[in-house]
């Protein structure tokens, strides 16, 4: 399923540049273009609000292109409530409906952090395990990372909760690089995540100058690039921070 490999693919990304402190993330909207093998994929976009205190909901949704829509629908949704406090990103529950009849790739879960349990159903099977401090689901890892670049704090390893199985994520600084987008020139931190046994690789330039936020994402399977995110549009909800801001989608795949 498409949706469910661009959610994926966009683990530990979303950065937004806004406040510092967790507690404080400022609410905004970011969309982010999708090339998949040099054709317009379409976009995918993301939200962070406030729901209650120290309490968000991040939540995303795809428009995708003409060719894409064959296999995303664009009713697709994935959403997930966090709680952020001195003890961390701590997700409270999970959704994703692929906007499709039947619920065979639809999934909702639950974190009982009291009683240390996750349960739910993803995928039409009942889920049910024990959580341990630090899992995540595959949309509040993003916010676990947000939280900790700002707080200039390594992000990895990070533990996520994907249906039946728990999988554990690498996120390491790789070193810097100069990205040249429509928009401009950016100084980099480069950031790659994969997992032990796997044959992708996410590839994330943080731009230190918009709070971190990536400027270029790409995904590559045995060595091959097949995937590039770039950022379109950020705006701050409240009209805080950062101006909105546009960036232009490079559609060539495979120029690095």
């Amino acid at each position: 399923m498409i949706m469910r490999f661009l959610i994926i693919f966009l683990l530990l990304t979303t950065a937004p540049a806004f406040a510092a402190e967790p507690i404080g993330l400022k609410p905004y909207t970011a969309t982010y273009a999708v090339a998949y093998r040099g054709l317009n994929a379409g976009l995918l976009h993301f939200s962070l609000t406030p729901a209650a205190d120290n309490t968000y909901i991040y939540e995303t949704h795809a428009e995708p292109s003409f060719l894409a829509r064959f296999v995303v629908s664009p009713k697709a949704i994935e959403r997930s409530v966090v709680q952020i406090d001195a003890a961390g990103v701590r997700p409270l529950s999970w959704l994703s409906e692929d906007g499709k009849s039947g619920t065979d790739d639809d999934g909702s879960l639950t974190f009982d952090w009291t009683a240390r349990q996750v349960s739910g159903t993803v995928e039409d099977e009942a889920i049910a395990m024990p959580v341990e401090p630090g899992l995540q689901d595959r949309l509040s890892m993003q916010v676990a990372v947000l939280t900790a670049l700002l707080r200039d704090v390594p992000p990895g390893p990070i533990t996520m909760i994907d249906g039946d199985k728990v999988k554990q994520y690498s996120y390491d600084r790789k070193g810097t690089s100069q990205v040249s987008t429509g928009a401009g020139s950016f100084d980099t931190i480069l950031y790659e995540s994969t997992r032990e046994g796997s044959s992708r690789l996410k590839r994330i330039y943080h731009a230190p100058a918009l709070g971190y936020l990536p400027v270029r994402l790409e995904h590559l399977k045995k060595g091959q690039l097949d995937t590039v995110m770039e950022l379109v549009a950020v705006t701050p909800q409240d009209g805080a921070g950062l101006e909105r801001a546009k960036y232009a989608v490079t559609a060539v795949i495979g120029q690095e």
